[in-house]
C-alpha cells in the first residue's frame, strides 16, 4: 500500500468514526441533568398592570363619588347623597371594608343610608359587615332580584370544586416572589385569621329592568345590565352624570367564560348592556374593579372599544362555528385587529379572546365538538398508557418531553409529563419536569389568572400545597345558606356505592321557621323533598335551623347528638349516624 492509498484508508475510517459518533450523540436520550436552565421571570405588561391597583387609595372620582381602591380584589364605592352616603359594592372582606369605611369617614359623617350589591360574587358582598355600624338599623340593602338564588347556586351545586379552582385562579397561595396581581385587583383576601367574609340579605330588590327612585335624597336610576353576571345592576345618577358600572367593564379583556367554572357568559347580552351606558352618555365611569375613568369624551371612546371588542369575539366566533370547526379550531381564527387587541382595556389581564371563543361554542352548541371522535373518547388516563406505550415507554416519552422543554417547546414538554406521571406516578424526574413547565408558563403569561392557575398547580404537583376548603370557611358558608339549600347540598354528596340499597326516610323539622324537610333514599339517589309529611318514616329530627347548621359545621362525626342545643331525635342515634354517613363528610372530597 503506497503513501497515498494509506492516506485515504485513514481519512475513511476517521470519516466513519466521526459519523459513528455523531450518531451515537444523536441517538442519546437527554436526561434530566442535560435540561436548559430556563429564567423564571414574570411578564413585563402584567407586572406593569399591577400600578392600576397596587396602592391603597381613595380615588376622589369626582366631589360627590369616591372609590377605595388596592384595598382587596374588588372595590368599594361612596356617593355621597344630601340625606347620607349610598354604597355601592363592599367588597370580599370585612377587614378591607373597615378600614375602606374608616378612610370614607374622614371625608363625611353622613350615615349609610344605603348599601347596593352589583351582583353576587363574594368580592362584591363579602365585606358587608366592614359597612354595617349599626346592626340594629340596618341600611336598605339593595340587590337584583336572582341574585340570593345565584348565592344559594354558586355556595352548593359544585363548590368543592369551584372553590379549588377560584383559589388557583386568584393565585391566594402563590409564594410572593411569583405572584403579580388577580387580573382586576390586586388580590383576592382570603384566610386570614380575623379576617371573616360574611352576607347580610338584601332588603330591597330590584324587579325590573329599570327603576327610577330616590335613595339618601338623591335621584337615581338602578338598571339591570347583564353582563359578568345574569343578576347585575349598575347605579345611575343623573345629576352626577355618573355611572357605577359594576363588573361590566374593567381594565382588563372581559371574563366571557371563567376558569374557576361557571356557565359561559351572554356576550349579546353584556354588549347590549354596555350599549345603554354609552347611550347615557356619562362623564363618570365608575367600575367595581380598576380606576375610574373620568371626561365624557374617554368614557366614550372606552365603552365603545370595549362593547365592539364584545361584539367582535361573538360574531366571529359564531361565523366560525357555522363552518363547522371544532372548539379549538374556531380559536385559531378569531384573532383580534390590534386597533382591538392592543387597547388598554381589551389587553387579555383576566379574560382571553381563546377561552372567550370556546365560552359562545359551549353556550350555544354545549360541550360536543362535532367530531365523532369525541362522542364517547377515551379517558385522559387510558389515553395517557395508550400513547406512553405506542412511545415504547415511560423513559422514551420522558426523553421527548426534556427535548421538548430544551427546544422550549414547554406546552408539549407539560403534556408529555404528565402522561408519564399517570403511568408512573412517582417518576421524580417526571414531577419535577411538569413543576418546572407549570412554572415557566405561569411566569411567562399576560394573563393574571392564568398565571396564577399555572403557579398554583404547579405548588399542587410537587406535594407543597393541598387545597382544601378550611373548618372556617365552611362554617362561614354553612352559616350564610339555609336550611333548604344545605338539604339541597346533601343530596349531591350521596355516596350511592355504599348506601344504594338502602330506603331510609328522614324528616327534619326546622321548629323555629316552622320548615319540613324530608331526605329519603331510593334508586340510588337522596331525594330531598319540602313540606312533605311523609306517613311512614324511620327516623324524625326536630330541630332548630342553627342545631342544623351546627350539626353539618361538626361534620356529625364530632357532635354528641343527645347533647347539642335545641335538637331532638325520634330514633335511634347510631342509625342516624349511619344513616348520615351516606353522604360525603366535605365538600372537598
Amino acid at each position: 500500500m503506497n503513501t497515498v492509498e494509506f492516506l485515504f484508508v485513514l481519512l475513511v475510517c476517521a470519516l466513519a468514526a466521526f459519523v459513528g459518533y455523531q450518531v451515537q450523540l444523536s441517538s442519546k436520550k437527554p436526561e434530566l441533568s442535560t435540561r436548559v436552565i430556563r429564567d423564571m421571570v414574570a411578564e413585563k405588561e402584567l407586572v406593569e398592570h399591577s400600578k392600576e391597583f397596587q396602592k391603597k387609595e381613595i380615588r376622589k372620582v369626582s366631589n360627590n363619588i369616591y372609590m377605595g381602591i388596592g384595598y382587596a380584589l374588588g372595590n368599594a364605592i361612596m356617593v355621597i347623597a344630601p340625606d347620607g352616603l349610598i354604597i355601592v359594592d363592599v367588597t370580599e372582606s370585612s377587614m378591607a371594608a373597615k378600614e375602606i369605611l374608616a378612610e370614607f369617614r374622614k371625608i363625611t359623617q353622613k350615615p349609610i343610608k344605603a348599601i347596593i350589591y352589583t351582583h353576587h360574587h363574594t368580592d362584591h358582598i363579602g365585606g358587608v359587615g366592614g359597612f354595617i355600624e349599626d346592626p340594629s338599623n340596618l341600611p336598605d340593602i339593595w340587590a337584583h332580584e336572582q341574585l340570593p338564588l345565584e348565592i344559594r347556586k354558586f355556595h352548593t351545586t359544585a363548590y368543592g370544586a369551584k372553590f379549588k379552582r377560584s383559589m388557583r385562579q386568584f393565585g391566594v397561595f402563590v409564594t410572593k416572589d411569583k405572584f403579580q396581581n388577580a387580573g382586576i385587583g390586586i388580590q383576592l383576601n382570603y384566610g386570614k385569621a380575623k379576617d371573616s367574609m360574611g352576607f347580610i340579605l338584601p332588603n330591597k330588590l330590584l324587579e325590573e329592568m329599570e327603576l327610577d327612585t330616590n335613595i339618601a335624597g338623591l335621584d337615581v336610576r338602578l338598571m339591570k345590565i347583564p353582563g359578568e353576571t345574569s343578576d347585575q345592576i349598575g347605579l345611575w345618577v343623573p345629576s352626577y352624570k355618573a355611572f357605577m358600572c359594576a363588573d361590566d367593564i374593567y381594565r382588563a379583556f372581559p371574563n366571557i367564560y371563567t376558569i374557576r367554572g361557571a356557565p359561559a357568559r351572554d356576550p349579546v347580552a353584556w354588549y347590549t348592556s354596555l350599549q345603554r351606558m354609552l347611550d347615557l352618555k356619562p362623564e363618570y365611569l365608575v367600575p367595581s374593579h380598576t380606576q375610574p375613568i373620568i371626561g365624557k369624551e374617554n368614557v366614550q371612546k372606552v365603552l365603545e372599544v370595549y362593547r365592539d371588542g364584545i361584539q367582535f369575539v361573538h360574531d366571529q366566533a359564531i361565523r366560525f362555528i357555522n363552518k363547522g370547526y371544532s372548539p379549538d379550531d374556531v380559536v385559531k381564527h378569531v384573532i383580534m385587529p390590534d386597533k382591538l387587541r392592543l387597547h388598554s382595556h381589551l389587553r387579555e389581564f383576566y379574560g382571553t379572546v381563546p377561552w372567550s371563543v370556546k365560552g359562545v361554542f359551549q353556550l350555544y352548541l354545549g360541550w360536543f365538538s362535532g367530531d365523532p371522535v369525541d362522542l364517547f373518547p377515551l379517558s385522559n388516563s387510558d389515553k395517557a398508557s395508550r400513547i406512553v406505550a405506542l412511545a415504547g415507554g415511560v423513559s422514551e416519552v420522558l426523553s421527548a418531553a426534556i427535548k421538548a422543554w430544551n427546544d422550549n417547546d414547554i406546552q408539549w414538554a407539560l403534556e408529555l409529563a404528565s402522561y408519564v406521571l399517570v403511568v408512573d406516578d412517582r417518576n421524580a424526574e417526571a414531577r419535577k419536569l411538569k413543576v418546572d413547565c407549570l412554572t415557566l408558563l405561569g411566569m411567562r403569561n399576560i394573563n393574571a389568572i392564568a398565571s396564577n392557575y399555572y403557579i398554583t398547580s404547579a405548588l399542587e404537583t410537587s406535594g407543597a400545597l393541598h387545597l382544601e376548603i378550611d373548618d372556617k370557611h365552611r362554617a362561614e358558608i354553612i352559616q350564610a345558606l339555609g336550611a333548604r339549600e344545605l338539604f339541597e347540598l346533601v343530596t349531591t354528596m350521596y355516596k350511592y356505592e355504599e348506601c344504594g340499597g338502602r330506603s331510609d326516610v328522614v324528616v327534619f323539622e326546622i321548629t323555629d321557621k316552622k320548615e319540613l324537610y324530608t331526605i329519603q333514599l331510593r334508586n340510588f339517589v337522596a331525594i330531598m323533598r319540602a313540606d312533605i309529611r311523609p306517613e311512614q318514616y324511620d327516623l324524625r329530627v326536630s330541630a332548630t335551623e342553627q342545631a342544623v347548621k351546627t350539626m353539618m359545621a361538626e361534620r356529625i362525626v364530632n357532635v354528641h347528638l343527645r347533647d347539642l342545643k335545641d335538637f331532638k331525635l325520634e330514633g335511634s342515634e347510631e342509625k342516624f349516624r349511619n344513616f348520615m354517613a351516606c353522604f360525603e363528610s366535605d365538600w372537598n372530597k
